[in-house]
């Protein structure tokens, strides 16, 4: 896990200081016995715990006997489907709950990096400015409210096709540890016959007899610990570059939008597509490297690790995400836009009423943006499809 460990060392600081929004994840898998299994992920992205059940019935031949083995095929072949089914669904659920409690603390971040309320009041109680300062303090104003909506789309947008491919990337892993096992040791093997023996007869089992996790098990799991903790990055450091971003973009469309102008809901509109499109013509690499930055060598390392965070990193780098992403941003411009007068109106008078269609903008209520993106079919389509391929 060296990969990992350079990973870890470069950014040691903001994963550690990214820990308040998201917890550890840890994954294990209980002894397969005929019945229903239980997978957990423990704290994954909140402090809750996060269970993952898994729909894990497996069958022996021996126990089970059909007259063809074809239907034998048939039958485990359904299983799997409908366990794969299950752990995805089950999945995204929680994972919706989880973004809904991280975007709280994100909120705040956005609104205290664009701090109109602070400008605001600086213009009303400081009233022996020179005209040429209070312009300035108003031009701010201009670009710091524009900024606000742009920055919410964007940053829980990526934060949501983030955290979705995390966490499908994470159940197709557990998906394949259920349906490929790797193949069991000589002595993963005995003790299991042992335990077969016991069981057959009753006996009481002594602790030396139990089929312990073994050293791959428990690499995988903390391999899927890291994998989340490492995404940390993103609410850290990625966020405060996005936020960098989206004010110098706002800063240059929003030149020519004098504060004496009359302007309509459309008009925004136009600023905040010309906006988006600045920011979405970047390259693929520009958001994958605010959520994973990870080097050409750590690409291709064999590290567990790095091998889940360089599946997610080609998530983020593909079209679907590329064309998810640009339709979940448009629910957040298109909110933030109808909640605008459609009559024209100075765009000074108009500034001070941004920060309530912020709130809006940024709220997880139950009509909210954020709520109509994750029910949204485009991101269950995206998410499905990494689940599936990645």
């Amino acid at each position: 896990m060296s990969g990992a460990w350079e990973f870890i060392k470069r950014h040691k600081g903001k994963i550690i200081a990214g820990g308040v929004l998201i917890g550890g994840a840890t994954a294990y898998a209980l002894q397969a016995k005929q019945r229903t299994h239980i997978f957990e992920i423990s704290d994954a992205y909140t402090q809750d715990n996060l269970k993952v059940e898994l729909f894990a019935l497996k069958f022996s031949p021996a126990a089970i006997q059909y007259p063809k083995y074809s239907l034998w095929v048939t039958v485990a072949s359904e299983i799997d489907s409908l366990r794969r089914h299950y752990v995805f669904d089950t999945n995204q659920r929680a994972c919706d709950k989880s973004i809904t409690d991280i975007v709280g603390d994100l909120k705040t971040r956005i609104q205290l990096r664009f701090d109109v309320e602070s400008l605001i009041t600086k213009l009303k109680e400081s009233t022996d400015l020179p005209v040429d300062a209070k312009v300035e303090l108003w031009d701010k104003v201009k670009v710091f409210s524009i900024a606000r909506i742009v920055g919410v789309a964007y940053c829980y947008s990526l934060l949501t096709v983030t955290m979705k491919a995390q966490i499908s990337i994470l159940a197709a892993d557990v998906c394949a540890q259920f349906e490929n096992p790797p193949p069991q040791s000589f002595m993963e093997m005995l003790k299991s016959l042992k335990t077969r023996v016991v069981d057959y007869f009753e006996l009481d089992s002594p602790s030396s007899l139990g089929v312990s996790e073994s050293n791959d098990s428990s690499a995988v799991a903390g391999n899927r610990k890291i994998f989340v903790q490492c995404t940390q990055y993103f609410l850290t450091s990625g966020i405060a570059k996005l936020l960098q971003c989206v004010e110098d973009t706002c800063k240059d469309v929003s030149s020519t939008l004098l504060l004496t102008d009359e302007v309509t809901s459309d008009r925004l509109r136009e600023v905040f597509e010309a906006a988006d499109q600045i920011i979405s013509r970047k390259e693929s690499s520009f958001f994958s490297d605010l959520v994973a930055p990870l080097t050409e060598s750590e690409k291709g390392s064999n590290d567990g690790v790095m091998q889940l965070l360089t599946r997610l990193v080609k998530s983020i780098e593909s079209e679907k995400c590329r064309e998810t992403l640009s339709s979940l941003i448009d629910f957040y411009l298109t909110a933030a836009v109808h909640k605008m007068p459609s009559d024209p109106i100075v765009l000074a008078k108009l500034l001070p009423s941004f920060p309530d269609i912020f709130d809006f903008v940024a709220s997880d209520a139950f009509d909210s943006p954020l709520q109509n993106s994750l029910c949204s079919s485009d991101i269950y389509q995206y998410a499905n499809l990494v689940f599936k391929t990645l």
